[in-house]
């Protein structure tokens, strides 16, 4: 979490279908090369996912690794906004709000060129048409930057193969000795699960045991028992979620000696055994 005191504040916190819309423009075949058009879309819109140490099933950074999915990549991507796309933005492209920061999802014209690409050969192309590669600096584990308080739960261990489980998870204290305002929240699973290995993972799924939390801050009294009428929400946390940023007039306030409670955690088997916490 990211604090701030009531005065003053911290300074803290690609984967079509056969058809497509009227308004996509399809590339020539001869002129759509792995390099020079569908390398640029990658690092936009599915690299930070789709590398090692990354969220996706497999890694989408070289031709080698790419081109062996061209067809599910063409397949995905024009699934557009329906369930299975990929990116996974469902925003429907005529209506409503369209400008959107970090927005990755694919033009057109983009889902277009994979399609030209995936059925045409995947041509490789010339290397010298390739866009720097990215460098992705996993050691940023807070996206909304370094906290002013940490929160630990006890780690819970899933067995490969077991069912999903519903609960409540042990109540954690905050530690903090003061009232304070929340600027910003985040949560991340920290597990024993060898992300960079690269292998093993079918989907995001096999990455994290814990689905989503609904939890909250609250205090207890002297017989050790929960105030209920004292219980804060907080935003539910779910794979995938980024950081909740307050407002700087309306931040939520952590109470002293207050716990992390939860009695609806939804944790699954990733396919390995596997410890973690949140």
């Amino acid at each position: 979490m990211r604090l701030f005191t009531a005065k003053s504040l911290l300074s803290g916190a690609a984967l079509a279908v056969t058809t497509f819309g009227s308004g996509a423009i399809m590339a020539q075949s001869s002129e759509v090369t792995f390099h020079k058009d569908i390398e640029p879309i990658l690092q936009r819109s599915c690299q930070n996912c789709h590398r090692l140490g990354g969220a996706g099933p497999m890694p989408l950074v070289t031709y080698e690794q790419v081109a062996p999915f061209a067809g599910l990549i063409e397949y995905k991507t024009g699934l557009r906004d329906r369930a299975g796309a990929m990116p996974p933005w469902y925003v429907e492209k005529d209506i409503g709000i369209q400008a959107y920061k970090d927005d990755p999802s694919l033009s057109d014209e983009e889902i277009g060129t994979i399609s030209t690409w995936a059925r045409t050969g995947a041509a490789k192309g010339n290397s010298a048409a390739a866009p720097e590669p990215l460098v992705f600096d996993d050691s940023i584990k807070w996206r909304a930057g370094e906290p002013d308080l940490v929160v630990k739960t006890q780690p819970v261990t899933k067995l490969a193969g077991t069912a999903d489980w519903w609960g409540e998870i042990e109540s954690v204290p905050t530690g903090l000795a003061e009232d304070r305002y929340v600027k910003s929240v985040e949560i991340v699973e920290v597990n024993d699960v060898d992300n960079q290995a690269g292998t093993g993972r079918d989907t995001v799924g096999g990455r994290y045991i814990f689905h989503h939390m609904i939890w909250g801050t609250a205090q207890f009294n002297e017989n050790g028992e929960r105030e209920r009428a004292l219980t804060i929400p907080w935003p539910v946390h779910e794979v995938g979620r980024n950081a909740d940023i307050f407002d700087e007039d309306s931040g939520r306030l952590l109470r002293a000696n207050s716990y992390i409670v939860s009695d609806s955690v939804h944790i699954h088997s990733n396919g390995k055994d596997t410890t973690g916490h949140m």
